[in-house]
């Protein structure tokens, strides 16, 4: 019972940590690299493009990296997380620290950082969907697992109301920075946290049976094939297509309320008729409301 209670506590660390950085970057960096950077129009176009481009194909090529090679880091879904950690939460940093004011600079930057984001959020994204399926085979502890974690999403949602209030709605730019360097190390540690504890069934049997260490642990993984020939007949492959493009459309809608909704507001609603305090607290509360409905089914 205790080592299970670990392993609930490590998982919903993951989540708090996850969702620290992801509710952030996802509301600001829209708004910083319009707002602050001033990024051209044909350069945000593009890079928006590349993103979702990027985004909807690298899902399903990561998630056969994951299953089909022995790398070190690739051993265990929890040391995935524990070597990923700290290079998600650098990702996580890089929008918020502009590069130059030159237009190409600041276009490559954006590029960079999306594209880097992206890859780390869908490296640490799939581990976690796998080790929760990999914790326990009992369906309670599921459920339990699921509900606590949803909790742990709603704690890490309130990072956009932290930075929101810290900076005064961006207007504090340097509060901002270092804000977002505290959450970057506050979720490091929790995603650290999981990737040292959260052992998962396949862990701790071979762990008794064959008297390893948890660092000794590795999952057999298979590969009679290159991995460019496999990744060839993952890309050609129809359902390969058609999940792509789902993806894309589906990140794109998402994409456009999510990071546009800051803007939208500002432009429709004035300076005059609310308070910095007030829009901060409203900007704040939409992550968390959006986690809130997922709590609830969850329940």
């Amino acid at each position: 019972m205790g080592q299970q209670r670990q392993q609930i506590l490590a998982y919903c660390a993951l989540v708090g940590g996850f969702d620290l950085l992801s509710s952030a970057y996802n509301f600001y960096y829209v708004k910083v690299f319009l707002n602050r950077y001033h990024i051209e129009e044909s350069w945000f176009q593009l890079s928006q493009i590349l993103f979702m481009v990027w985004n909807a194909v690298n899902d399903p090529l990561f998630a056969y990296c994951s299953d089909n090679k022995n790398f070190a880091m690739l051993k265990t879904r929890r040391s995935m997380i524990l070597y990923a950690a700290p290079f998600f939460s650098l990702s996580f940093l890089i929008p918020w620290f502009q590069w130059s004011t030159n237009p190409v600079i600041v276009g490559i930057h954006l590029i960079i950082a999306l594209c880097l984001w992206d890859t780390l959020f869908t490296f640490v994204g799939l581990a976690a969907c796998c080790l929760f399926t990999e914790i326990s085979k009992d369906t309670h502890i599921r459920i339990t697992i699921t509900r606590t974690a949803q909790m742990a999403a709603l704690c890490g949602s309130f990072s956009v109301m932290i930075l929101e209030h810290t900076s005064s709605g961006l207007q504090n730019f340097h509060a901002f920075q270092i804000t977002t360097v505290l959450i970057a190390l506050v979720s490091w540690y929790l995603m650290y946290y999981c990737g040292k504890h959260c052992h998962t069934h396949y862990d701790l049997e071979q762990m008794q049976h064959e008297n390893k260490s948890a660092d000794d642990v590795c999952h057999q993984k298979s590969e009679d094939e290159s991995y460019w020939k496999q990744t060839w007949q993952i890309v050609s492959d129809t359902n390969f297509l058609a999940f792509v493009t789902t993806n894309f459309c589906q990140e794109f809608h998402r994409t456009f309320i999510y990071n546009f909704v800051a803007i939208f507001c500002d432009q429709l609603i004035s300076s005059e008729e609310i308070s910095q305090s007030t829009r901060s607290t409203l900007y704040g509360i939409l992550p968390f409301a959006s986690k809130v409905k997922r709590c609830l089914k969850s329940i």
